[in-house]
């Protein structure tokens, strides 16, 4: 079975992106990269001005909207990297998976070449049912405010990614609850060796 040289899996956050793409790259002998640590990285040498409040306190004191527009910008601001780094994997670079949320349809639409992956998508219970079980909250002065901010954020996400996978014709997974990663990557690979680059 062929795969793509470059492989992308998008999606909301706690969906399980960063152990199902390692699953997979393990499966396949190909690298893993997240998105996420690239925006780790590159938000490290900018000035401490622009990230001043701790990230718990950061959901709670901004609106659903303000939380929208940010990670909107982030991601704009993000996907020149991004788009370098498919670039020269697909031309020279090891097979990789590259996961992350900053994957966003339009984007990874545009890539050209051995490119193609899928986005995880759920229901609003999975994904708030993740976000409480996670210690992503441990620590926030007002934890429940923090919960709702962040699911309001995650929902919009994935609704907005489930719109433009359809209307960009892409492939997507919709995972359930008990779905073990191994069996969510099992079920990447049957939609990756289907024909169609994306």
């Amino acid at each position: 079975m062929r795969y793509p040289k470059v492989v992308y899996l998008g999606g909301a956050p706690m969906l399980g992106k960063t152990t199902v793409a390692r699953i997979l790259a393990c499966r396949l002998g190909y690298s893993s990269i997240s998105a996420d640590d690239i925006a780790i990285a590159i938000g490290s040498v900018t000035r401490r001005d622009r990230h001043p409040i701790d990230y718990r306190e950061y959901y709670i004191v901004n609106s659903k909207e303000k939380l929208i527009q940010d990670a909107n910008n982030g991601h704009e601001r993000l996907w020149p990297a991004l788009r370098t780094l498919f670039q020269k994997h697909e031309a020279w670079g090891h097979p990789v998976v590259i996961e992350g949320w900053a994957l966003r349809p339009s984007y990874v639409h545009s890539l050209t070449g051995d490119v193609s992956g899928l986005f995880l998508l759920a229901d609003e219970a999975l994904i708030e049912k993740r976000v409480r079980s996670s210690d992503f909250s441990e620590g926030a002065s007002n934890v429940e405010l923090m919960i709702e901010r962040y699911c309001e954020r995650s929902f919009w996400y994935n609704a907005y990614l489930c719109d433009e996978v359809t209307r960009l014709g892409l492939k997507a997974l919709v995972i359930s609850d008990g779905m073990r990663p191994e069996e969510v990557v099992d079920e990447c690979l049957s939609l990756l060796s289907r024909d169609g680059k994306q």
